[in-house]
């Protein structure tokens, strides 16, 4: 019996030694492999994003991978959709923006935490690990901002392999409180942009913020009514303001903690204040007072052809064609229409887009198209920088005294377009809205890196700047920000009054303009050596057979300092056929150089 018991004893031990040996060589194989970040990993199997909204889906689908397997679940379909979620062979990932709505109570078997702990300050992020490898993770926050640090931490962090995930974490960040009657989409607007975390309420339910409204930055965003019991906290007095005044204003409460109050005269004017303050902590505090021109929503809109620059055509493209697009798109008017040819004795359209053009004539054009209002701009002119600069990283050297400096130079190109546009009446001519708008185009490109191992990190060359920019096409990517900040302009700063603001279902009741200079397409030599040429200009732009051209080329001349065009003349052309778009037309001698496809003209007057 001895015996047996003693074999017994040494079988167990041979198991242990052999159970200690597997786990030994699991950890050393789990040691070599190399780190890969969470989204990587999870990708690899399908995934079920379930979220309260579609923007927090594609906050965390847009960390993923290009290859992946992901569907999108709301929340409020959690409940039909739980059997078919508890069979699938995939992970689940439950993603909550809490200023968009709460996780229900009674589905809360779906996630690793207890929700009963959470506070409304806390970003939770926890995650469990099923024997078979499927992740069931759940992250939750206060608000927008909050919620894209989390989401983007969990998808960055480097784990070996999924068992690594499992665990929880609730940690507290610092909250605001937001007051608002002005619904959900604002709501959502706002925290998309600002850079704060935040808890909100209704002005009836001031009652459940009360504690924070007396110890956290309170930030007001209304539109009328507001009721009483509101006012008498808002940091400026509203009876002060006329019917179609907005005001933005911040007043400090001690400390870092303030009051701040973003009021618009109707919805999109206040959209318009958050356009314009993302960070509630830019609001100024003086209060900065803005009155809204009130203009009945016309029948017609005129779009006058909007004036660009010369040298910077070849790079912007067809400005003109460009904004009467976005102002027809945005449905300002019943019925959008625009002008090829101006009046008469004009030649060109340049004293309506510089602003030398009288009233009268302003009005005499509205009249002869039937609009109500007339919408004139240019642009004025582009801004260019570039700038390099040295950015230093490091890791682990296997030499413990060093470490592995990395130094990248990155060159950033930045371009700003500056557009002006003025609204006028089109009964009077008389200017209703003028603004100066700015759009931003820019790239980063990462020039050289290099490495050095050593125990002091090197030296940075200082920044550098530059005016000139090697992108060209940060140009026309300035041109069509500014167009884009021009319909939030007119849409934001201006109250339309009438019915609601009409559907984007207008058409253009003449051909839109492009420019009189045309491009050659085509270079034909007959046998006799007469040259012909073939255009992309044609009835639409004026032209008629007989009509005379300027053929030339532009040479483009780029320095460090600035960029210059020269224009050079190769001679004329006559027109001999007319086509809608297209033209035809014969080199009249004599002829200075050899006409090439991408060569210019213009019309002789």
């Amino acid at each position: 019996m001895l015996r047996l018991w003693t074999a017994l004893a040494a079988i167990t031990a041979l198991g242990a030694i052999a159970h200690a040996q597997k786990d030994i060589l699991r950890d050393i194989a789990r040691a070599l492999k190399e780190p890969k970040p969470v989204a990587e990993v999870l990708a690899r199997r399908p995934i079920a994003v379930v979220a309260n909204d579609e923007t927090v889906f594609n906050l965390f689908r847009s960390f993923l991978p290009t290859v992946h397997q992901v569907e999108f679940v709301p929340l409020s379909a959690l409940a039909e959709r739980a059997d078919e979620l508890a069979k699938r062979d995939g992970h689940i990932v439950i993603v909550v923006d809490r200023a968009r709505g709460d996780f229900p109570l009674e589905q809360r078997h779906w996630v690793p935490y207890d929700l009963t702990l959470v506070r409304r300050q806390d970003v939770v992020v926890a995650a469990t690990v099923e024997p078979d490898g499927r992740v069931r993770a759940f992250l939750s926050a206060p608000s927008f901002h909050a919620l894209k640090e989390a989401v983007e931490r969990f998808a960055t962090r480097k784990i070996r392999e999924v068992r690594d995930l499992q665990g929880q974490q609730a940690s507290p960040v610092p909250l605001c409180v937001v007051v608002t009657n002005a619904g959900r989409d604002i709501l959502n607007a706002f925290a998309e942009r600002a850079p704060v975390d935040f808890v909100w309420v209704t002005p009836d339910d001031l009652d459940r913020v009360r504690d924070l409204l007396v110890t956290e930055t309170e930030i007001y965003l209304l539109v009328p009514p507001v009721s009483e019991t509101v006012r008498t906290r808002l940091p400026f007095n509203l009876t002060l303001l006329a019917p179609n005044q907005s005001v933005a204003v911040r007043r400090n409460k001690g400390g870092n903690y303030w009051q701040v109050l973003l009021y618009g005269s109707f919805p999109d004017a206040l959209r318009g204040l958050l356009h314009r303050f993302a960070d509630p902590l830019s609001v100024p505090e003086r209060p900065l007072v803005i009155t809204h021109p009130v203009v009945t929503v016309p029948q017609r809109l005129l779009v006058v052809p909007f004036g660009d620059i010369n040298i910077y055509r070849d790079r912007v493209g067809d400005f003109a064609s460009q904004v009467f697009r976005a102002v027809q798109g945005a449905g300002l008017a019943a019925e959008t229409l625009t002008v090829a040819k101006p009046p008469e004795p004009l030649l060109d359209w340049r004293p309506f887009q510089d602003g030398t053009a009288e009233a009268k004539h302003i009005a005499a054009l509205a009249k002869q198209h039937g609009a109500g209002l007339v919408l004139i701009g240019r642009l004025l002119d582009f801004d260019t920088q570039t700038t390099r600069r040295q950015e230093l990283s490091s890791r682990p050297s296997p030499a413990a005294d060093r470490r592995i400096w990395e130094v990248k130079t990155v060159r950033t190109e930045r371009v700003i377009a500056r557009l002006q546009a003025r609204l006028h009446d089109g009964a009077t001519g008389e200017t209703l809205w003028t603004r100066t708008l700015e759009g931003v185009a820019e790239k980063q490109t990462v020039e050289n890196t290099r490495q050095t191992e050593a125990a002091q990190p090197p030296l940075l060359d200082p920044e550098r700047r530059s005016l000139f920019v090697y992108d060209d096409r940060l140009y026309a990517a300035a041109a069509t920000a500014a167009v884009a900040e021009l319909i939030e302009a007119l849409r934001t700063e201006i109250a339309w009054q009438g019915a609601n603001m009409p559907t984007p279902t207008a058409v253009a009741t003449a051909p839109i303009p492009t420019d009189t200079d045309g491009l050659v397409g085509q270079v034909e030599t007959l046998p006799d050596g007469t040259v012909v040429l073939y255009l992309d200009i044609g009835a639409n732009q004026g032209l008629k057979v007989g009509d005379l051209l300027q053929i030339y080329r532009v040479v483009t001349v780029k320095t460090e300092r600035k960029t210059v065009q020269v224009e050079e003349e190769l001679g004329r052309a006559k027109v001999i056929a007319v086509f809608a778009e297209a033209c035809k037309a014969q080199m009249v001698p004599p002829v200075a150089g050899q006409v090439t496809p991408g060569a210019r003209a213009r019309r002789v007057r």
